[in-house]
C-alpha cells in the first residue's frame, strides 16, 4: 500500500512545531532588541523597521504556536473533524502582518527619502547585524527543513517569512555599510524597495492561504493514495472517483466510488474495502466512505 510522505502521528507534528516555534520566538526576542539597540544607536532607518519586523514575528510564532495548541483538543460535535485547519489561519495571520509591515515600511521610507537624516557608522554595530543575520539565517532553515518533514501551511509562510527577514536584514546591512561612503538617503531607498518586495510576497501567501482556508488543500497524495490501497483490494476493477474533503492534517474525509469484478459477493468486497478504509484512517487520517460507482450499481443483477 502506498504511504503518504507525512504518514506522522498528529501529536508528534504538533509537539515538534511546538518545539521550533518555542525556539523562534526565544531567538526574534534577542534579535528584535539587538536590532532595537544598535537602530536607535545609529539612527537607522532600515535597522529600526528591522526590530520593529521582528518584533512582529515574535507576535506571529505567539498566534501559530496558539493554533497548532488547538490541535491538541479531542474531536466533538462541534469540530466533529478537529481543528487542523487553524494551521491554514495561522498562516493568513502570518502573511496578513507582512503585508501590513510592508506598507509601514513603504511610508516611513519616503518620509525618510523626503526628510533625510544623519547616520552614525560604526565597525560594532555592523558585526552585531551581522551576528543577527546569522541566526535569521539558521531560523529560517530550520523552518525549511520542519516543513519539508511536516508539511504545514503555517510553517510554510514562517519559512517564506523568515527568507523575507534575511532580506530585509542583508539589506540593512548593507544599506548601513554604503550609508558610511554616501551622504544621501541611501537607508530611504533601500527600505522602499524591500518594502515593495515583502508587499508582494505577502499579497502572495495570503491568497495561498485563504484558499486553503476556504476550500482546503487539493489533497493530490491522499487521493493517490486511496486510489492505490483500493486498486489493491481483491475484487476490486477499478476506482472510478475520489473526492477529498480537507480539514487539516490528518483530518481528510474521503468518498471513493469502487467499480467491482462482479456482484456475486459484493458485501464481502465491501468489508474488504472498509477494513482497508479503517487502515487508511489510522495510517493517515483519511476517513474513508467507500460506495459503488453509480452506473455500474445500476447495472447490478438485483437493480435488473
Amino acid at each position: 500500500m502506498k504511504e503518504l510522505n507525512n504518514a506522522i502521528s498528529l501529536k508528534e507534528r504538533t509537539k515538534i512545531a511546538l518545539i521550533v516555534l518555542g525556539v523562534a520566538i526565544v531567538c526574534n526576542i534577542g534579535l528584535a532588541f539587538v536590532k532595537l539597540y544598535v537602530g536607535l544607536a545609529v539612527n537607522s532607518l532600515m535597522i529600526m523597521l528591522d526590530a520593529i519586523n521582528s518584533f512582529f514575528d515574535i507576535l506571529t510564532a505567539i498566534a501559530t504556536a496558539v493554533a497548532f495548541s488547538l490541535l491538541f483538543l479531542n474531536i466533538n460535535e462541534k469540530a466533529p473533524f478537529g481543528y487542523g485547519r487553524s494551521e491554514y489561519v495561522a498562516g493568513f495571520v502570518v502573511a496578513t502582518v507582512s503585508v501590513v509591515l510592508g506598507g509601514v515600511f513603504f511610508m516611513r521610507s519616503l518620509n525618510r527619502l523626503a526628510m533625510p537624516e544623519p547616520l552614525y557608522f560604526g565597525v560594532q554595530y555592523c558585526i552585531l547585524i551581522s551576528v543577527a543575520l546569522a541566526v535569521k539565517i539558521g531560523l529560517a532553515v530550520m523552518f525549511a527543513l520542519a516543513n519539508k518533514k511536516y508539511k504545514s501551511k503555517a510553517l510554510s509562510a514562517l519559512m517564506l517569512d523568515s527568507f523575507l527577514d534575511i532580506g530585509i536584514t542583508a539589506t540593512s546591512l548593507v544599506s548601513f555599510a554604503v550609508s558610511a561612503y554616501v551622504n544621501y538617503a541611501v537607508d530611504a531607498i533601500f527600505g522602499i524597495v524591500v518594502s515593495i518586495v515583502i508587499v508582494i510576497y505577502g499579497v502572495l501567501m495570503i491568497a495561498d492561504n485563504l484558499k486553503s482556508v476556504v476550500v482546503g488543500d487539493k489533497c493530490e497524495e491522499e487521493k493517490d493514495a486511496l486510489k492505490s490501497a483500493f486498486e489493491q483490494v481483491e475484487g476490486v476493477l477499478s476506482v472510478e472517483q475520489i473526492a477529498v474533503h480537507d480539514y487539516g492534517f490528518a483530518h481528510k474525509a474521503a468518498v471513493v466510488e469502487i467499480v467491482p469484478n462482479s456482484f456475486d459477493d459484493i458485501e464481502n468486497l465491501l468489508d474488504k474495502c472498509n477494513e482497508t478504509a479503517l487502515h487508511l484512517q489510522e495510517e493517515n487520517g483519511i476517513q474513508a466512505q467507500v460506495v459503488l460507482a453509480k452506473q455500474r450499481a445500476d447495472d447490478a443483477p438485483e437493480n435488473k
